[in-house]
């Protein structure tokens, strides 16, 4: 079963938006299962972190470059956000790649998830009636 089940509830009506979305969704998803899986590998959980580094980071310039495009009043704020992820999980690559005994990957989860569902819930859909 999913850690995290997509709704459309979640929908912010940009297409690419949504659709970026639903794959941090299933990275996290994946990320939840490579952890569930025997014989975890150093390996797969590190290039699943990465992948997930990699499209945090294309999604948030897509959703930044949407900003720019709207009357969002809550763009600095919510890049700011977008930073601190950013921050939180190179910290957690970086720990991961020094260290990986010391990271606690169920943690990780749960805070991506947290994160995650609480951002588009809370911030994202803040801005959907920006958009055009």
């Amino acid at each position: 079963m999913a850690l995290i089940q997509w709704s459309g509830d979640w929908e912010t009506g940009n297409p690419v938006i949504d659709y970026d979305h639903q794959m941090l969704v299933t990275i996290t998803n994946q990320i939840f299962e490579i952890r569930r899986a025997p014989g975890i590998t150093n390996g797969k959980i590190k290039q699943a972190l990465i992948q997930l580094v990699r499209y945090v980071d294309q999604h948030f310039a897509r959703e930044e470059a949407l900003f720019s495009q709207t009357d969002y009043p809550h763009v600095a704020k919510h890049v700011a956000m977008h930073r601190e992820l950013e921050k939180v999980v190179g910290e957690i690559v970086d720990l991961f790649e020094r260290e990986p005994d010391l990271l606690n990957l169920d943690e990780v989860i749960e805070f991506l998830r947290r994160w995650l569902v609480d951002h588009i819930l809370k911030h994202d859909m803040g801005y959907k009636k920006y958009l055009s």
